[in-house]
């Protein structure tokens, strides 16, 4: 099994908790709203009872003028403080989704991302 990236922090990311995170189910319809214009194929998207977020376009598809959700999918935004050490589970569209030293696993932009190494020994530091 490969080993997964371990990144620093190097700028504060917490978003606005005012809105509760959507969390779509392979099958879910889903509203896409709009295009990010920061980060490629990412669309800020809701659900039928309001919860909304950023969803990368490789989990949803159009299909008779409506959007499905191709596989589970969640839109929890980390918050990570400049100096914290995360570990990178996947990357899409220069978003990142990461899991912290507490086990919270969250998307983060990468561009708040830096002096990743292959392992936690390279980091120098434990996530």
């Amino acid at each position: 099994m490969p080993t997964l990236p371990v990144c620093r922090v190097i700028v504060d990311h917490c978003p606005s908790r005012e809105e509760r995170a959507l969390y779509l189910e392979r099958g879910q319809s889903l509203l896409r709203i709009e295009r990010d214009l920061h980060h490629d194929g990412w669309w800020w998207c809701s659900d039928r009872w309001g919860h909304s977020g950023w969803v990368h376009e490789s989990a949803f598809e159009e299909e008779d003028y409506r959007f499905i959700a191709l596989e589970d999918f969640d839109t929890y935004e980390l918050c990570a403080r400049a100096g914290e050490m995360v570990q990178v589970l996947e990357v899409r569209g220069g978003r990142a989704r990461c899991i912290n030293a507490v086990g919270e696993v969250g998307w983060l932009p990468e561009e708040v991302l830096a002096q990743c190494a292959a392992s936690q020994s390279e980091a120098g530091q434990p996530v």
